[in-house]
């Protein structure tokens, strides 16, 4: 019974360790792998890392086990996988296609706005959905967009991170996968399987490259809760 009690903060630890193992291997190139193999590599861990982040707080309600330090190790946990990481890959990336020095330096802001996301996220009441794209969302879209480097100027690329940092520290409603009760959360997720499902068809028919993919599915998750949310507002209006 004692593990269990410790289970959710064991688990929130090793998301942190496997944003680390992440940046160590971003910037140790003793590693005999290729640029493609080290990206994908660095997907892995920050996926797994998210499982965990996942899991950590699910055995936290399931056993009832929350605490204030839980919340704590969960955020600067998340701010190493879900922040740092993704933004320095970027930054990485960025180099490899001779972006300049202030495009390299702008994706700082997507950390600056991370930890204010997620110091108000412990702060927040406990609800059923999020105030403010999850800072782990916000990742899985920042580990696709190296895909597209090649395809975007300095410009779009500075609107991007604009945006995203915006929606991460905006009061927008967010749905959580672990809650899918409501109406409005049901409708929600058909919507962002249905859109997951024309950018899987899309991808395949058009040779998109699979961590592109990474973005699609933010990009979707966004949509869908813009859709809903907007539908069930206007309901309530009349």
């Amino acid at each position: 019974m004692k593990f269990i009690k410790h289970l959710p903060n064991f688990l929130t630890i090793c998301n942190a360790l496997l944003g680390c193992f992440a940046l160590f291997f971003l910037f140790i190139d003793s590693f005999e792998y290729s640029n493609s193999e080290k990206y994908y590599c660095i997907i892995v861990l920050i996926f797994i890392a998210a499982i965990f982040d996942f899991f950590d707080g699910f055995f936290a309600k399931i056993f009832n086990v929350k605490s204030k330090l839980g919340s704590q190790l969960d955020s600067f946990s998340d701010l190493i996988s879900f922040a740092v990481v993704p933004v320095f890959l970027l930054i990485y990336y960025l180099s490899k296609y001779e972006f300049s020095l202030y495009a390299r330096l702008f994706p700082l802001i997507v950390i600056i706005c991370s930890i204010y996301r997620l110091s108000k996220f412990n702060l927040l009441e406990s609800s059923t959905h999020f105030k403010g794209l999850p800072t782990p969302a916000n990742a899985i879209f920042f580990l696709g967009l190296p895909s597209f480097l090649f395809y975007l100027n300095e410009f779009v690329l500075i609107l991007i991170v604009v945006v995203f940092s915006f929606l991460m520290i905006s009061d927008f409603k967010f749905y959580s996968f672990k809650s899918l009760k409501n109406k409005d959360e049901k409708q929600f997720l058909l919507l962002f399987i249905l859109l997951q499902l024309i950018t899987i068809i899309y991808s395949y028919l058009n040779d998109v490259e699979l961590a592109s993919l990474l973005s699609f599915l933010i990009l979707a998750y966004i949509l869908s809760c813009f859709i809903i949310s907007g539908i069930n507002k206007e309901a309530s209006s009349y």
